[in-house]
């Protein structure tokens, strides 16, 4: 394997496992596996803050385990593939 391509690879490991180091967003994977659901769904269900759900989903899909799609002025939220369920 070629040098840059290890590098890359490190790099997507240590996102996610950076990631889900963290128990809220353990919670927020959680109920994403049971439906996708909007910020504020999110935010209801595990306690937090609307702010708060929202800085943890955008470490959630920097590391490429969530996308958000836009459904009118609301954003849903669904794990990216359904393997995550696995973690």
């Amino acid at each position: 394997m070629e040098r840059s391509a290890k590098d890359y690879l490190f790099q997507q490991i240590a996102l996610i496992t950076q990631a889900i180091a963290n128990p809220h967003r353990l919670e927020l994977l959680d109920l994403l596996v049971q439906t996708p659901r909007s910020v504020e769904q999110l935010a209801q269900a595990s306690a937090m803050s609307v702010a708060n759900t929202s800085q943890h989903l955008q470490r959630l899909k920097q590391a490429g385990l969530v996308v958000g799609e836009r459904q009118g002025t609301t954003v849903i939220y669904r794990l990216t593939d359904p393997v995550i369920i696995r973690l």
